[in-house]
């Protein structure tokens, strides 16, 4: 298995359930963080692409950073996760992809979403359509990007997007074009990411909404075969936050630091995580000692997912994450 860090790039402030130990956002937090993620052996670095999340709407964009982060790294993936398409012209996106794809010698992994943050959008004035559209909009983005990866002088017009021989060059290094690895569970978005993803995503809301999670497991094989693909050639990842300690008295501490916690910012996921077991129940949350956790890990290995991208709760502490990769990641 590959295990990677969704960089922190916004403060919790006690509130978000994703860094509910930051108090406020920083360079230097962020980049000891990417460091000491490589240090303890994790293959990946990916971020969240929003403008305002965290009780003070602090954020670092996510292509800005990606560039950092791939001048300051050497061996590690990295990526979007996911990249909301209603916020770029894919032809843009493409020039900007294959610009990180070649500052990192080809490792960039291209995480793309149709987006949910609905405030942000108005806040920056981004149009917000129904899903269907954005749905639309995503396969459309896609069959941008695939052009102006390959092809000489790309040319696409569609519903949503048109190109004129819109050049890209260099192309990137990876070919025929870096990993698209699409975000979702819904019906739609698991036919869309069966046509065309290289991996499958799942976060927490994804895994939380409709069916359960193995259902859509099933589903997306079946979609697979039905566009003539092998289920075995697309990777699935697994997005999770993770608190793991030595010893159950100092996991007690951390969990009484950190919960309650509110259960998502989507409108329909206001619910409260109360404490761990509400945590591991509702979203999956990885808590416990190293054991503890990689037992956990193996049910989710058993889904079929082989990489998880991991929100460490106690950043912008690294004793978690080192822990991990001392203990847990050696077990896989």
């Amino acid at each position: 298995m590959q295990f990677d860090w969704m960089v922190q790039c916004y403060a919790g402030a006690g509130v978000h359930r994703d860094a509910p130990l930051y108090d406020a956002l920083d360079r230097d937090s962020v980049l000891a963080g990417a460091d000491a993620a490589v240090e303890s052996g994790l293959g990946g670095l990916w971020a969240p692409d929003h403008f305002m999340l965290g009780p003070r709407r602090e954020e670092f964009e996510v292509w800005t950073l990606l560039s950092a982060l791939a001048e300051r790294t050497d061996d590690v993936d990295l990526g979007p996760l996911v990249g909301s398409i209603t916020y770029r012209n894919p032809a843009l996106l493409a020039k900007m992809a294959t610009t990180v794809d070649l500052l990192s010698e080809g490792r960039l992994r291209l995480g793309l979403g149709a987006g949910w943050h609905e405030a942000e959008h108005a806040a920056y004035g981004f149009d917000f359509p129904d899903v269907n559209t954005r749905i639309d909009m995503l396969e459309e983005t896609i069959q941008v990007l695939r052009a102006m990866f390959t092809e000489d002088a790309p040319t696409f017009h569609g519903n949503h997007y048109d190109i004129e021989d819109a050049y890209n060059e260099p192309k990137p290094v990876q070919e025929p074009y870096p990993p698209l690895v699409v975000g979702g569970a819904g019906p739609r978005m698991l036919r869309l990411a069966a046509r065309y993803a290289d991996e499958w995503n799942v976060e927490i809301s994804a895994r939380a909404r409709g069916k359960p999670i193995e259902f859509k497991v099933r589903k997306f094989d079946e979609y697979l075969r039905a566009e003539g693909r092998d289920p075995d050639d697309v990777e699935r990842s697994w997005l999770s936050h993770v608190l793991v300690r030595e010893d159950e008295d100092e996991l007690r501490e951390y969990c009484d630091r950190i919960f309650p916690l509110p259960w998502g910012e989507e409108s329909d996921m206001d619910d409260e995580l109360s404490d761990a077991e509400d945590a591991r129940e509702k979203g999956g949350f990885l808590i416990g000692t190293p054991a503890e956790v990689a037992d956990q890990i193996d049910a989710i290995r058993g889904l079929g997912f082989d990489k998880l991208q991991l929100l460490f709760l106690d950043f912008p502490e690294t004793t978690g994450m080192e822990l991990f990769g001392d203990e847990v990641i050696p077990r896989f």
